[in-house]
Parts: structure tokens; sequence; C-alpha cells
């Protein structure tokens, strides 16, 4: 199992979208794949499967629910929470909005979702998190679990931001918790093809480079396809099949799974 958390302290650069997409191209590559939602706002879940599709969500896992008389109460097992997807092999864990009180839980369960994902996670052959923007317990408990981190960005300066601060929070993980984590590099995400970079845009991905170490050749453009693939439940590569936007996301997976030295393709158990 290898966990990758998707993070950015910047939002608006696409991270949910590259969570769900990437996630569901290797899925339907043949690997077994398990994505955790631990961002409150539950867009990635919402984008997935119906609020009636589920009755437990991380919050459940995380936190410790209040106990009637004092009596201590221990939260669900991570199992409890997991629910199918429309895409074969690719399960969630969904989030909602009372994961925001993760913020107020004590210290000691940041290292939980690192423990039920040992416990519970080793079906899968990846597991994705769809981490929140804001530095805090939840982003934490992420990068805590995680063995990569992977940095969605725009191709500007703005969209840059938020790296030095993210880099920041993972050298303080990797030296107090999680020595084994590593940066899988960066993807430029949402990028406008009829833009030139600016002098100053080139300057900032040079700097995204410079601190993550690694940015894929594949550039995510910012097409109207993928955008609307959240609506039918599917995944853009299914959505839109023939668009140029599929093959820019099967060519970051090929990417990815080679940087992970993972095949392209998992192949079938012979029997």
């Amino acid at each position: 199992m290898i966990t990758i958390a998707i993070a950015n302290q910047k939002g608006g650069v696409g991270k949910t979208t590259l969570t769900r997409e990437l996630s569901a191209c290797c899925a339907l590559r043949g690997y077994q794949v398990l994505v955790v939602d631990c961002d409150p706002q539950g867009n990635l879940t919402s984008s997935w499967v119906d609020a009636d599709v589920y009755e437990a969500t991380l919050s459940h896992v995380l936190i410790e629910p209040e106990s009637p008389a004092g009596i201590k109460m221990e939260p669900l097992p991570l199992d409890d929470a997991i629910v199918e997807s429309p895409v074969v092999g690719l399960d969630l864990v969904p989030a909602d909005i009372r994961l925001a009180r993760f913020e107020m839980q004590p210290d000691y369960l940041t290292h939980r979702l690192r423990n039920q994902l040992k416990d519970h996670g080793r079906a899968y052959d990846l597991v994705f998190v769809d981490c929140p923007p804001q530095l805090g317990k939840l982003l934490t408990a992420a990068l805590y679990a995680a063995d990569f981190v992977l940095v969605p960005c725009a191709a500007d300066a703005m969209g840059l931001q938020g790296l030095s601060d993210l880099a920041y929070t993972i050298e303080q993980v990797r030296k107090n918790v999680n020595s084994d984590l590593q940066m899988l590099g960066a993807v430029i995400n949402l990028y406008k093809p009829q833009r030139n970079l600016s002098a100053e845009s080139r300057g900032a991905v040079e700097q995204a480079i410079e601190l993550v170490g690694h940015v894929f050749d594949t550039n995510l453009h910012d097409y109207s396809k993928v955008a609307e693939a959240p609506s039918q439940k599917l995944p853009a590569v299914l959505y839109a099949k023939t668009h140029r936007a599929a093959d820019q996301l099967w060519s970051l997976t090929d990417e990815v799974l080679d940087r992970l030295q993972m095949s392209r393709q998992k192949l079938s158990a012979v029997n």
C-alpha cells in the first residue's frame, strides 16, 4: 500500500479535481484504490456519491464521539466508513462538515488516520488523501499517514504561493513524526494554453522545482469537460473519453506510476 497526500496550502489550484481524476485513472488501470476525503467541505465526496449512500464518514473515524455519563467511546474503525464509488476498484471514505471539529480534538488523534490505514488499508494498492487547504490538524494527520506528497499548483506566482509554507510543514512532519515522507512532485494544473507564461510565472515554476524537486512534464489544461464530469458522477476520462483532457490525465497517470516504480497497467493474476 502506498499513500499519497494531495496537498497545497493555497486554495483554488484544483486539488480535489486532481485527487478525483488521478485516483480514478489508477483504478481503471487495474489497481485497488482508496480515496480518503480529508476536507470538511466534502466536495470530493459529493462528486462521487450522494449523501444517502453512506452513514459514517471520516469524522466518525477520527473524532471521539460525545459520550453519555462520561463513558469513554472509541471512534469507528476505518472499514465502517468505506463505500464504493461508481468506478470499479475505487472506494471512498466520505467527508462532511463535522470533520471540521477535528481541529479541536486532542493532538494524539492526529496519528489515528495513519494507524487506521495501516490496520485496514492493506487491501489497497494505492491510497489518495484529498487534503484541506488550511494548515491544521487535518492536514497534519494526512501528512502523518502519507508516504508521498503530490502538489497541484497553477502556473502563476499566486498559484504557487502556498508551496513554501507546505514545504516547511512537510519538513516539520519529517523531523518529528514521519521521517519516510517524500515529495512526489508538483503538477501544473488549470493551465491556460492560450496564455504565454510571463517571466514572473516562469520564475515561479522554477521556484516550484527547487522546493518540491520534481515537476511532472504533463500540464493539465483548464478544460470545461473536467469541470462537468462530477455532475455525472464520472471521471473525466470516462465522461469525455476522446477529449484532449482525457489524454492529459492518462499521460499524467503514466508519469506518476513511473515515478512510484509501479506498472502502468496492473496485470491480472493468472489462474
